[in-house]
């Protein structure tokens, strides 16, 4: 699952706990009903200021708002605190 699917799913899920629904939400944390359904459905990738208004929203912190997305995985860090990437992380010197 990509990250911005994985993080949809996280603000759908957190959301429809909250109670709210899609337009009572978006009304709430001003954003547009059509755009969060594009995020809820990993369409769209937020900004970190929108990151943060959602998060406000459902009255969490944006790392638990984050929790359990990252599907990259950790860095893992050798003897030497050499940074290293797990295997299945694309490579960014491409």
């Amino acid at each position: 699952m990509e990250t911005r699917q994985a993080f949809g799913r996280r603000v759908r899920a957190l959301r429809t706990e909250s109670g709210f629904s899609l337009r009572k939400f978006a009304l709430a944390i001003g954003a547009d009903k059509s755009y969060l359904v594009d995020v809820e459905y990993g369409r769209k990738s937020p900004t970190l200021d929108t990151v943060e208004r959602i998060a406000r929203g459902l009255d969490v912190s944006m790392s638990y708002l984050l929790e359990g997305v990252d599907t990259v995985g950790p860095i893992e860090y050798d003897g030497e605190q050499q940074a290293t990437r797990r295997a299945n992380a694309p490579d960014s010197e491409e």
